[in-house]
């Protein structure tokens, strides 16, 4: 029988992380916060529509969100908070990246010649002609060897998809099964940066030269690359993602939760 009050609690456990008030969650959905409320108190269920729409905000599952034992896109495995600001470490199988790829390589070995090579309203039109969406729907930045020379480097403006597939004109990225940092510019992040916000590159460095040492990771070198995944139309913010190795014998004592 389904535990409607553990699934409540999940609902809750998730929101506390993304730093969401129950008010927040409603308006990002469309749903009253009395609604919301009902959920985490096991009350109600969201219909499948929003259940859909929690999963997409929490960047979870719905199976995560239902606690079933089928499998996850994209699971956590650890959660390290630092005061305010969340730091989640996930599972995440390998995917395909369609969309419009911009290489170094083609343009003079210089990733800014790519990018002015067209119009910055363009960069996400691709997007619109990729085959086999995988749902939700979320347009993502890829970062293709950013810490490597310049001419290695590629920026990409990619939707995930089910198959190699696609249109003449669409290019594709195969990412590999990884572990990755996960993260959100949040205002409790922006703190911890001593920001009054923060930008998604100045997560990334914060990730990279501080984080991963700290807690005994460093960059994995497998293919695997840094995505942001937008949660709003306009591209202005959303999650990042820092794929990563656990570092042997490195391993700081942390609170966890």
């Amino acid at each position: 029988m389904f535990d409607s009050v553990a699934f409540g609690e999940r609902l809750k456990q998730q929101r506390k992380a993304k730093n969401f008030t129950q008010d927040e969650v409603a308006a990002k959905i469309g749903v009253s916060g009395q609604a919301v409320s009902k959920w985490e108190k096991g009350e109600c269920l969201p219909d499948v529509y929003n259940l859909k729409m929690l999963g997409l905000l929490y960047r979870v599952s719905v199976d995560s969100l239902l606690d079933t034992n089928g499998s996850s896109a994209e699971r956590v495995v650890e959660t390290i908070q630092i005061g305010g600001a969340v730091f989640e470490i996930v599972e995440k199988p390998a995917i395909i990246l369609a969309g419009k790829i911009l290489y170094a390589k083609d343009f003079g070995d210089s990733i800014e010649k790519a990018l002015e090579s067209l119009p910055e309203d363009q960069y996400w039109l691709a997007c619109e002609k990729v085959a086999d969406w995988v749902q939700p729907v979320c347009d993502i930045a890829v970062s293709i060897n950013f810490w490597h020379e310049e001419k290695h480097r590629a920026l990409g403006f990619v939707r995930e998809t089910m198959t190699e597939n696609q249109p003449e004109g669409i290019d594709v990225y195969k990412a590999p099964a990884s572990l990755y940092i996960r993260a959100y510019p949040s205002p409790c992040m922006a703190q911890l940066l001593t920001k009054q916000q923060c930008d998604a590159w100045e997560l990334y460095a914060y990730i990279r030269n501080f984080f991963m040492p700290a807690h005994g990771f460093k960059t994995n070198e497998n293919g695997a690359q840094e995505m942001e995944v937008y949660d709003t139309a306009a591209h202005t913010t959303g999650y990042v993602y820092m794929p990563v190795v656990r570092v042997k014998g490195k391993r700081k004592n942390h609170t966890s939760t």
